[in-house]
């Protein structure tokens, strides 16, 4: 039988009970919920649901935008078993379709405003479940849906259903949320995580940043500012930023989408002493017209993706913060990193990712599965405890991902000296020419220090005499000269300069903006189709 594991929403009723007054959760406009009205309102969300029939282990998609619905709707459909599948509100009808059947929900819940696209999409699903379950939650400013045909008002339903006030005990196999991956390329998968995976990298995350110390915690003084939650709610990162939080025991501020405007203003509202970014957000501030002023933050945390070193450079020069790093992913949870700790006790050193958190087990493989000796590079293997796999209609596929127990990250690496753990590049993206291997990120970074280069990315594009050859896609900055073919040669020489003949650019084409999911990871994929359609 498996063991008793901590519902997610452990912490929430933890944090009701604890300080029952204090304010939990704060939204972009200044409304806000104190943590016993965050408790008692997912109380609410699991009665509706309930009511509606949903009961443990069965899917309910939230098609919301971050909100105070949101926020409360998580609580309420981990509170009964119920498993959230967060879904972004971007999406159009096709997108939903594929997104619903992929997960096969038993109800939808959405803001009024997107009805119509839910409305749609009933001809596009082949998983029709969901149909007689559509919720329609007010608007993330407030304001109540409008009548609809197919969707019931939330106000109505609460109304009609009775708050449950008890908390599900999950097993350690017992599915937690469902969240879609940002993939570089072709569709997004959906990967299910268990309560045990999500409690177990919250454990991991909170014994770093209290330097070793084991929860359960208090809650931090009343004077201590809140966290800011930047991120969507549908990203792992997001969902992870909130459940730290409360984890740790602060209150958080939602912004309902990033805006560097947003940000500032929030960060000098409510004195935000740390930041939790994704790196194109952290491009945004560093190129915003005006100076972004972030007096209060400390510190700032980078995840989702590599982070240029010459942005990172530019950041920490400018506002004199320092930027620490996090390893993982929705699939591995959190493997390595950098904390504050680390800089004041001088272990921290530029280049690797961070070091390998207590508690993680890596291993390093080459393409045989074999094991590989310290310094050398592999694919990165993690032992698993937080997902059962990807989610494809009625079935998980743990075949794909995890294996005898380790689940692939998909990413090049090597550990070396006190477990530091360095991050080569994305297997996927790695380009074969003429019988040597070249990683994009390299070519991008160089090719990021040339003046006329505000954003780049790189791909390999079929050739017939090396296989594959580099391939740049480049945003110029406001400043370059106009004259395209001198460019083009500078760059081209330009990275001759600095990398190995077999590692440069052969190709360039420029463009307005690199495709970028929601996420904020560039779309490798769109751009090696568009590179194949221009041959």
């Amino acid at each position: 039988m498996s063991e008793a594991i901590e519902n997610i929403a452990s912490d929430l009723r933890r944090r009701s009970l604890e300080v029952p007054n204090r304010t939990g959760v704060i939204y972009e406009d200044g409304r806000s919920l104190t943590f016993a009205q965050w408790e008692d309102g997912a109380r609410v969300f699991a009665g509706v649901l309930a009511s509606l029939g949903v009961t443990r282990g069965r899917r309910v998609a939230l098609y919301l935008q971050n909100s105070l619905e949101l926020a409360t709707a998580l609580f309420g459909c981990w509170k009964i078993g119920a498993v959230p599948v967060t879904l972004s509100v971007m999406y159009n009808a096709d997108e939903l379709a594929a997104s619903l059947d992929k997960t096969m929900p038993v109800a939808l819940v959405t803001h009024g405003s997107k009805v119509d696209v839910v409305s749609s999409v009933r001809g596009l699903c082949t998983s029709v479940e969901w149909v007689d379950r559509v919720v329609a939650m007010p608007e993330p400013d407030g304001t109540a849906p409008t009548a609809s045909t197919i969707a019931k008002p939330y106000a109505s339903l609460v109304a009609s259903s009775t708050p449950v006030v008890d908390i599900v005990t999950p097993t350690e196999d017992d599915e937690g949320t469902i969240l879609f991956t940002g993939g570089t390329t072709g569709m997004p998968k959906a990967v299910t995580v268990t309560h045990a995976g999500t409690r177990n990298s919250l454990r991991t995350l909170a014994r770093v940043s209290k330097r070793g110390v084991e929860g359960p915690y208090e809650a931090v003084p009343d004077d201590v500012s809140p966290n800011l939650l930047a991120l969507p709610l549908f990203h792992s990162g997001g969902q992870q930023a909130l459940l730290f939080a409360l984890h740790v025991g602060r209150s958080i501020v939602i912004m309902e989408r990033f805006r560097v405007q947003t940000l500032q203003r929030l960060v000098a509202e409510h004195a935000i002493d740390n930041l939790f970014l994704m790196p194109t957000m952290l491009y945004d501030i560093v190129h915003a017209k005006d100076r972004v002023a972030l007096d209060s933050v400390r510190s700032v945390l980078i995840a989702g993706q590599a982070l240029d070193p010459t942005l990172k450079q530019d950041f920490e020069s400018g506002w004199k913060i320092p930027i620490f790093s996090n390893y993982g992913s929705t699939e591995i949870g959190h493997v390595a990193g950098w904390t504050s700790a680390d800089l004041k006790a001088g272990r921290w050193t530029p280049g690797p990712v961070g070091r390998i958190y207590d508690g993680v087990d890596i291993e390093i493989r080459n393409d045989d599965g074999a094991p590989v000796a310290p310094g050398e590079s592999g694919e990165i293997w993690v032992k698993n405890g937080n997902t059962k796999g990807y989610v494809d209609g009625a079935t998980t596929e743990t075949e794909s991902l995890i294996v005898d127990g380790w689940v692939a990250s998909g990413d090049v690496g090597y550990v070396q000296g006190d477990r530091l753990l360095y991050l080569v590049g994305r297997k996927r993206d790695m380009i074969k020419t003429g019988g040597f291997q070249v990683w994009p990120q390299e070519i991008e970074q160089v090719l990021r220090r040339h003046e006329a280069v505000a954003d780049v990315a790189v791909v390999g594009v079929d050739d017939p005499r090396m296989g594959e050859i580099p391939k740049a896609f480049v945003v110029l900055d406001p400043g370059a000269t106009s004259d395209r073919e001198t460019l083009s040669e500078n760059l081209i020489a330009f990275c001759k300069d600095k990398l190995a003949h077999f590692k440069c650019i052969r190709e360039i084409e420029y463009i307005d903006e690199l495709p970028r999911s929601e996420a904020g990871k560039v779309q490798r994929g769109e751009l090696v189709a568009r590179a194949r359609a221009a041959s």
